[in-house]
């Protein structure tokens, strides 16, 4: 599992994840149990990594509108703040996992 299917699964979980100076904060607290403090623990390098790069330009992204999430797919790519735009009553925009981008079974690997 990379980092960004990590952060991914905790914010599936509820929480909310931020960094500060190099810091994760993870909140509410109440969320966290021993198990998912480990997972925190053994991915929070990448984790961290992967909140400061949120602002990369994707071309999947996850709205949460309205107690819902929207997959959404742009061409060209746009960054969080270009999703925002068109979704001005996003609660969060977060870049959806590669592992969760829809693929096409008869294409062929090259």
């Amino acid at each position: 599992m990379d980092a960004t299917e990590a952060l991914h699964l905790l914010r599936l979980l509820g929480l909310n994840l931020e960094t500060d100076n190099g810091r994760l904060i993870v909140t509410p607290a109440d969320l966290l149990d021993d198990d998912v403090r480990w997972f925190i623990r053994n991915h929070r390098a990448g984790i961290i990594d992967a909140l400061q790069k949120a602002d990369d330009p994707a071309w999947a992204w996850l709205v949460h509108l309205n107690g819902r999430a929207i997959e959404t797919y742009h061409h060209p790519e746009k960054n969080c703040a270009g999703v925002a735009r068109m979704y001005p009553d996003a609660a969060r925009i977060e870049p959806l996992p590669e592992c969760l981008w829809p693929h096409d079974p008869n294409k062929q690997e090259t």
